[in-house]
């Protein structure tokens, strides 16, 4: 009888325990779903405008890409912030491309959103092909 209040008490803690709104790292899946909203919402605003291809080859590359290569540059304690790079790789009419890019993930301390900012070069090869350059 006296297990069932330990036992209550130490799940209530690690319940707790996730959600101190610490910023999460690089390749914490809630950031690399950031990535896929920013990556999905790119390709489906371009594919009418492709200028290669049909629209639903264009939206094909949501198929094939992948986020890889993450690593941790740098983290700021102070502030609670992480400075990162990856690289995303898709295939378009049979060619693999690639780019790294930089990244850095923080925590809106006022709402404890997470927030990604990264740099516009992720999504060129995408947006490259869909525009013709």
């Amino acid at each position: 009888m006296n297990r069932t209040p330990f036992a209550s008490i130490l799940l209530a803690s690690l319940l707790l325990s996730g959600c101190t709104g610490s910023t999460p790292s690089c390749g914490d899946d809630e950031v690399l779903e950031l990535f896929d909203q920013a990556i999905e919402m790119e390709v489906e605003k371009y594919a009418p405008q492709t200028q290669r291809g049909t629209a639903e080859e264009f939206m094909e590359i949501l198929d094939t890409y992948e986020i890889s290569n993450i690593r941790t540059l740098g983290y700021d304690e102070g502030i609670d912030s992480y400075q990162c790079d990856a690289r995303v790789t898709y295939v378009y009419h049979d060619r693999e491309r690639l780019v790294d890019f930089t990244y850095r993930v923080d925590t809106d301390q006022s709402s404890g959103e997470v927030l990604v900012e990264y740099q516009t070069k992720m999504l060129s090869p995408i947006l490259g092909y869909a525009m013709g350059f």
